[in-house]
């Protein structure tokens, strides 16, 4: 049986200010609305790099 947890609304803000920082980050590194039209499975790429990268 699979257990599910609620997160907290601290838990939220932070996850959101993760993905605010990730999309500035692809907006630097590619060009400015990258995360709106890149190919999802490069942004998932992206993704999992960057937060390797910061520890998360």
């Amino acid at each position: 049986m699979k257990s599910y947890t609620s997160k907290s609304a601290k838990d939220n803000q932070d996850n959101s200010s993760v993905w605010e920082s990730f999309t500035e980050y692809l907006n630097s590194v590619y060009f400015e609305g990258a995360s709106e039209s890149l190919d999802p499975e490069l942004i998932r790429f992206e993704y999992a790099a960057y937060l390797s990268s910061y520890g998360n």
